[in-house]
Formats: structure tokens, sequence, C-alpha cells
């Protein structure tokens, strides 16, 4: 008698390409991560009686929008040992305060030059040679700030064209 060949019936899947493809996917995800600089600072916006929800979409034509944080110093520099700050009362020392945009800090001194550049991003000619700024900002202040930065922060977008100016506030709690 003839032996019969067996075919045999164990199946090894090759995981190479599996492995090949998660390692793609873990690239497309890490790299298609936000690696942009970033547009908040943690701010606790004071609250409002009322907030007026924005807008989701921009009408064609309008400027684009640059959000200016005013906070208090958290982990590093001399706000980090701020007693006041700590305990939840306001602190008044302005060293501790900070400005920034697009996690780019600025002082008093130096805000006007910036605003003054983020006024030339979206310029409009309005007659007579003159220009104004279809950039609109967005002054995000910690409910505690000095109001003197944003004061000076509402003067800057003036010496930079920018006339389109709000201010952020949390939205009131449901009664």
């Amino acid at each position: 008698m003839k032996k019969q060949a067996r075919i045999s019936e164990h199946v090894n899947p090759n995981l190479i390409p599996m492995i090949d493809i998660m390692f793609l996917l873990l690239l497309f995800f890490m790299l298609g991560a936000d690696m942009s600089q970033r547009e908040l600072e943690e701010v606790i916006l004071p609250k409002a009686d009322q907030v007026a929800q924005e807008a989701k979409t921009k009408k064609e034509g309008e400027g684009g929008r640059t959000t200016v944080n005013v906070f208090h110093q958290h982990s590093n520099g001399p706000a980090a040992s701020c007693p006041a700050f700590s305990a939840g009362q306001v602190c008044r020392d302005m060293s501790h305060w900070m400005i920034a945009i697009r996690s780019n800090y600025f002082t008093l001194d130096t805000i006007k030059k910036a605003m003054e550049d983020e006024g030339q991003l979206d310029i409009e000619e309005v007659k007579d040679g003159k220009t104004i700024s279809k950039r609109e900002v967005m002054i995000r202040a910690d409910e505690n700030a000095p109001y003197g930065y944003i004061q000076r922060v509402i003067e800057a977008c003036a010496a930079g064209g920018i006339y389109k100016i709000a201010v952020g506030a949390a939205k009131p709690e449901p009664k």
C-alpha cells in the first residue's frame, strides 16, 4: 500500500504587513497631532451674566483671529511661590502676570509691536490710502488680572489698526 500524502491544514499568518501598517498608522497620528503652537493658555475666565455665542464659520472676506492671553505665571518664575494667587486671592504683583500670543510671551512694552505685526496680516484699504486691519483680536484675561494689562493690549490693538476687539468670558452656569 502506498502512503497517501497528507495536506497540512496548519496556517501561519504573516504578521509583517500588519506590523508595517500599524507602524505607519502610529506615525500618521503622531505627526498629525497638534504640534502647532498653543493658542490658549490656562486662564480662569470671568463669569458673565450673558454670553453671546459666536458663529462657528467665518464669512468670505473676514480677517483672521488672534487670541491674546493675559494670565498669571504658573510653574516658573517668581509667581510659582505667589502666596496670594495660591490662596485664590488677587495677585497685584505686575511681574507675576504675562501676555501670550501663540505661545510667544510679551511684556507691556513689547505688546505694541506684536499687535502692529498682527494688524498687518489682514489689511484692508478704506480710502485716501488709509488702511485698517480686518484682523479680530480675542482677549482672554484671567478674572483676577490687573486691568492695566487689558487696557494696554487694547491700546496696542488701536496702534496696530485693529478695531475688532472681543473679550472672552465663561458661560454662566445653568440655574
